[in-house]
């Protein structure tokens, strides 16, 4: 088949961006002003939206340590998000893990640093082929991953 028999249709050549969310976004929308720029956006992008069980782990240490008077409606807000979120949580697999070495080990050679939580994510996401949603994007700079 010659170049000139192929159809390039946009049906043909569909991409299906995926994005990984970062804690700081999420952490958003437990507020209960939560911007509404940020609400709509991942509301646009449910079927795009993966979460990493790092930030799970980072949001219960939070509500661990939040105030008595806090802490009902945050265990309430964490276990409704974890319930919805479920499916598509990306877990910390040993290939996840692999590239997480392979990350770290590219940062010392470059003299760069990363928060723990921040590498798993960016791991995560390399991994994955994801695009991190953050608003904290000079965090994953080191990393090259697409924020």
């Amino acid at each position: 088949m010659s170049s000139g028999d192929l159809d390039f249709g946009t049906d043909d050549l569909a991409f299906q961006m995926s994005f990984l969310i970062d804690t700081d976004l999420l952490s958003m929308l437990e507020r209960k002003n939560a911007p509404a720029k940020a609400v709509r956006w991942i509301q646009d992008h449910e079927a795009e939206i993966f979460l990493s069980v790092v930030s799970f782990a980072e949001l219960q240490f939070g509500v661990d340590r939040a105030p008595a008077t806090h802490k009902p409606a945050l265990v309430k807000w964490l276990m409704e998000t974890k319930r919805k979120f479920l499916p598509v949580t990306e877990d910390l697999s040993e290939a996840v893990l692999v590239r997480w070495k392979e990350l770290l080990l590219d940062l010392r050679k470059r003299n760069r640093t990363m928060t723990c939580e921040d590498s798993l994510i960016a791991a995560t996401a390399l991994h994955c082929g994801h695009t991190v949603a953050t608003h904290n994007t000079r965090h994953f700079d080191p990393a090259g991953v697409p924020v």
